[in-house]
């Protein structure tokens, strides 16, 4: 189960992240090492001796389902009032076993629909979650 600060996700806000953990997995970027190129040397010196990487921002598809209208914007705003709350945030990813320092980006293109799972009716609601990963 995937968790935001220790709360389960799918348990206490009805979310489930359908796409885009893959993306946590990328190793980040590293940034450019400090450099000197001398006017009277051939090429140029770089300073490895400290290695340091960039932040990386990723997107997952995310959906939350409700029973009903109330219970959807129940969840929505317990949710989103966890996620922008100040500070950073764990957000730990079960098939990664893993926990991820981030802060909230955007949420985009919602789409709601009356759907039947399993001949009973739920609020289903599918959106983009845009979160800036940091690296430490």
């Amino acid at each position: 189960m995937d968790k935001l600060n220790n709360i389960d996700l799918k348990t206490i806000y009805g979310l489930v992240i359908l796409s885009g953990t893959e993306r946590l997995l990328e190793y980040p970027e590293r940034r450019e090492p400090l450099q000197t190129d001398f006017i009277d040397q051939n090429g140029t010196d770089y300073y490895l001796n400290k290695v340091f990487f960039k932040d990386k921002e990723v997107l997952l598809t995310c959906a939350i389902m409700a029973d009903d209208d109330t219970d959807f914007w129940t969840y929505y705003n317990a949710f989103f009032s966890e996620l922008t709350a100040p500070g950073s945030h764990l957000l730990y990813i079960d098939d990664h076993t893993q926990s991820y320092t981030v802060y909230y980006k955007k949420a985009t293109n919602f789409k709601k629909s009356l759907k039947r799972l399993k001949n009973v009716p739920k609020v289903f609601v599918k959106f983009d979650l845009t979160l800036q990963i940091l690296t430490v």
